[in-house]
């Protein structure tokens, strides 16, 4: 069906010449609008954008009145959106604030609220659900003023998404209720189905599974009447979830089977495909810890290689970091310590740079935690430890359990607690430190060897580009940057997250002051800072590393 609408819309792509070049252009902008509503339905993300870009030049052309304005708006709203969806948070939330600001000049309450909304989405896929609330009770009182029954069943069912992914499950009941009861009033079978199938999901987190068969069978019913592809993935998920929650294999069986025809599948809805790829995940594990078979780890990285390939086709980069992170949990149970820490190390890069900060940090968490079990992994490697230790150490299936139940991400506020900064020579000699910690009893040039031959012995004897940004000595932590030919690195005790980011902020300072000349000449000649330089550094570190 949206490809028929998007066809019928293509034979009006010709502007409408007798209604002249202005309102041609109009004309071509709503065109490009409703285009690109239908492309992102149908997934195709990278043509929806295209066409989103071609409006807003063309109303960019026309003069400033207020439906150019709005068209305006409803563009940056659709680019949002599809920004979301490809998982760059940054752009979308942009494109939300500055519909936000040309919808509130023009006094849109409808317009408002849908901007609203768009930056409760980011703060949702953030996993900030706390934020994300705000926005969306701020966009539902907006909409329950203006009347718009579609738009507040919207805004009640992302509501109560919101509720059960907090585990508040009766508050995500009630709202999914009341959202369920305006769509069978205005008659929106497709949202309808929408709220139905989160019905089940949080009936089988209360345990009620008969109310969560009663659901499905309503769905189903749904299904049976509308023929879209979108409920029939819905009815299917919504069974398989349902007979995952019996004990009897045959049920388990078939859940299997349906989850394996919905992710060998054209990809209709990508929340839907990676829902069902993970729960399958999460069934195989189950099966593996009860039968320690290893070839069931086969197929776990089978799916999780098929998650990745998801993300990267639909450039999705939270799944993208989640799937890096479940790839180093696979490596850590195959006992590739050096894979394992790569592919966190490259989860976490993409998490910082999208913008998923709270990903970010569990993710770093996560490799400290690594970090501190060295020693353990390298005894069960030494035991040839089971297969079911392995993947309990690795904290496999509480990964993949999480995944599946889209749980918040909490995050530690904790800070570290700084030891010392070194700054070494390419040469080995350092060039500069700053002890935090007087009674700390560290001796610079053994760390500064110590960490050249780290760095040279990473790139030569691994063949990686590059440097391990963090390791463990003892109790403390050390992270460590190189640029160009001078290495940073900071010893600290606690996490590694707001750490690095404090030395990624000294390095960008340093580096656009004066002072960078000056430690580049000390490099090269081992003489000290000069007074004012070393001031001027002092000033820098106290500002980033003491400094509440």
């Amino acid at each position: 069906f949206t490809d028929q609408i998007i066809m019928k819309l293509d034979e009006l792509d010709e502007p409408v010449e007798e209604k002249g070049e202005k309102e041609s252009k109009r004309i071509r902008i709503d065109i490009l609008n409703e285009q690109a509503f239908g492309l992102l339905k149908l997934g195709r993300l990278e043509d929806g954008l295209e066409k989103v870009e071609e409006g807003m030049r063309l109303v960019e052309e026309l003069a400033e009145k207020n439906r150019d304005k709005e068209r305006k708006v409803n563009l940056l709203i659709k680019k949002g959106d599809i920004s979301w969806l490809i998982g760059d948070l940054n752009e979308s939330k942009e494109c939300f604030e500055k519909g936000l600001a040309i919808s509130k000049e023009l006094g849109n309450k409808e317009l408002i609220a849908k901007s609203v909304n768009g930056i409760g989405i980011f703060y949702y896929l953030k996993g900030e659900l706390d934020q994300a609330l705000i926005f969306y009770e701020k966009s539902l009182a907006m909409r329950e003023k203006t009347g718009n029954k579609t738009e507040i069943a919207k805004s009640m069912n992302n509501m109560g998404i919101v509720y059960q992914e907090l585990g508040v499950l009766e508050t995500a009941l009630d709202f999914l209720k009341q959202a369920l009861a305006i769509n069978k009033e205005i008659g929106n079978k497709f949202s309808e189905a929408n709220v139905y199938f989160h019905l089940i999901c949080v009936a089988i987190e209360l345990e009620e599974v008969e109310q969560a068969r009663t659901y499905l069978s309503v769905l189903q019913l749904i299904n049976e009447q509308e023929e879209d592809k979108h409920v029939d993935l819905c009815s299917r998920l919504a069974e398989a979830l349902i007979l995952k929650t019996s004990k009897r294999r045959k049920n388990l069986t078939k859940a299997e089977e349906i989850l394996e025809e919905i992710v060998k599948e054209e990809i209709i809805s990508l929340e839907t495909t990676v829902q069902a790829l993970v729960i399958l995940s999460e069934l195989l594990l189950e099966e593996l810890l009860l039968t320690a078979e290893e070839e069931i780890l086969v197929e776990v990285e089978e799916k999780v290689g098929m998650l990745f390939e998801v993300a990267k086709k639909q450039q999705s980069y939270r799944l993208l970091a989640e799937s890096y992170w479940l790839k180093a949990q696979i490596a850590l149970v195959k006992l590739d310590l050096k894979e394992a820490r790569s592919l966190m190390t490259e989860a976490q890069a993409i998490a910082e740079e999208k913008g998923l900060e709270r990903l970010a940090r569990k993710i770093s968490k996560e490799h400290d935690k690594l970090l501190r079990q060295l020693d353990q992994w390298e005894e069960l490697i030494a035991e040839d430890a089971s297969i079911i230790e392995r993947v309990k150490v690795a904290n496999l299936d509480e990964l993949v359990g999480w995944m599946a139940r889209k749980r918040e991400i909490t995050i530690d506020e904790e800070e570290e607690e700084p030891i010392m900064l070194l700054l070494v020579a390419e040469s080995g000699l350092p060039i500069y430190s700053n002890k935090f910690e007087q009674t700390k009893e560290l001796q610079e040039m053994l760390i500064s060897g110590f960490l050249t031959s780290i760095n040279s012995f990473v790139r030569e004897a691994f063949e990686v580009k590059g440097m391990i940004k963090r390791i463990m000595h003892e109790e403390y932590t050390l992270s460590f940057e190189v640029i160009e030919s001078i290495l940073f690195c900071y010893v600290y005790e606690g996490p590694s997250y707001p750490a690095m980011k404090k030395l990624e902020k000294l390095i960008t300072e340093v580096h656009e002051s004066e002072v960078w000349s000056a430690l580049e000449e000390v490099s090269k000649r081992g003489y000290g800072l000069k007074k004012g330089e070393k001031e001027r550094m002092e000033g820098m570190i106290g500002e980033i590393f003491l400094t509440n």
